[in-house]
């Protein structure tokens, strides 16, 4: 019996597509939005440094900082200058993580789950409509060396 004749594999596109990347961002600000309260930023960067320190300060806004290590209402003082400043432990806030993102959902699902929907349909009938753009926009990346890291 003869040898079949195998199919070449499909070679798959590696580029990152920035469309792509555009909506997921906004898609993960509407997941973040609507079950901490805070943009997607905001929620992964608040309280790792003193500089993002409080953007979390609203009523239901919880980041990612206080999902680890807790919803503290007045954390204790850190010093590293020999001399101990500690005053005690710390008070847990009066509600808990869980009840507010349960509150936060319960208020946000409605405009969360409407911009599931419309986002990735907008992204789909954006891509059809301005497909020569892009079309001519990956071209330039091309041309530039860039087709295989990135596309439009």
């Amino acid at each position: 019996m003869a040898k079949r004749k195998s199919k070449t594999p499909r070679r798959r596109d590696r580029a990152i597509s920035l469309t792509g990347v555009a909506e997921a961002i906004m898609l993960a600000n509407v997941g973040t939005k609507a079950a901490f309260n805070l943009s997607a930023w905001d929620f992964i960067s608040d309280g790792w440094t003193s500089t993002t320190a409080g953007r979390a300060t609203g009523s239901g806004q919880v980041s990612l900082h206080e999902l680890i290590y807790g919803n503290f209402v007045n954390p204790p003082p850190i010093t590293m200058q020999g001399g101990s400043s500690y005053v005690g432990p710390a008070a847990l806030a009066s509600q808990t993580n869980a009840d507010i993102v349960m509150q936060n959902i319960q208020a946000n699902w409605g405009p969360a789950l409407l911009q599931t929907f419309i986002i990735p349909a907008s992204f789909k009938f954006g891509r059809k409509a301005f497909s020569r753009p892009i079309r001519m926009g990956n071209k330039l990346l091309k041309q530039m060396g860039l087709r295989g890291q990135v596309k439009i």
